[in-house]
């Protein structure tokens, strides 16, 4: 798999204007490892060309493959991220509700989950493992230090992902189901 952050090399600036794909003939076998963006737009031109119905020996298969499957879980770790960063400020907010910062930390529970929700798609709702979410922003929160201890959190949840993906879910109103006791 391609690491993260890697810049086209093989592409070149054009007039300072914009970047322009380089003219290549065939593929070079190590194209993928060598430079991501240069072999995706190829493939993707050779995906154009078989559509049209041109037969085209030279797709790269299993990367292809590999890689609109990591694009799947990519977008499902980024609404799971998005569920966490949510949870992380509303049990923030049920934790410390008298710090400076718990109206920002308000908003953003409402910015997180519009996002998350924007990103959802149906079949994410089988991937998507609330109570592990759930425990992962427990853990954050409770590893934090804030000067003084936290008020009780519930270890467990009984928020649905519907509720969490709501519109009309209100920010205190998940802080409230959050609070232990």
């Amino acid at each position: 798999m391609r690491p993260l952050g890697r810049q086209p090399r093989a592409w070149r600036e054009t007039s300072g204007i914009g970047y322009s794909r380089p003219a290549e003939a065939s593929m070079p076998d190590d194209l993928y490892d060598r430079d991501f963006v240069a072999w995706a737009q190829a493939q993707a031109d050779r995906l154009r060309r078989v559509a049209a119905g041109e037969r085209v020996n030279d797709l790269d298969w299993a990367n292809v493959i590999e890689e609109i499957e990591t694009s799947g879980r990519s977008e499902v770790q980024a609404v799971a991220s998005l569920l966490e960063q949510g949870l992380i400020h509303a049990m923030k907010v049920a934790a410390w509700p008298d710090h400076p910062a718990a109206g920002h930390w308000r908003g953003e529970v409402r910015t997180f989950l519009n996002n998350a929700l924007r990103r959802f798609t149906p079949s994410m709702r089988q991937l998507l493992d609330l109570p592990g979410i759930h425990a992962d922003a427990l853990d954050a929160v409770l590893e934090m230090d804030m000067g003084q201890p936290p008020m009780a959190l519930r270890a467990d949840t009984d928020l649905t992902l519907d509720e969490l993906l709501s519109r009309d879910l209100r920010p205190d109103a998940l802080v409230a189901r959050l609070r232990k006791g």
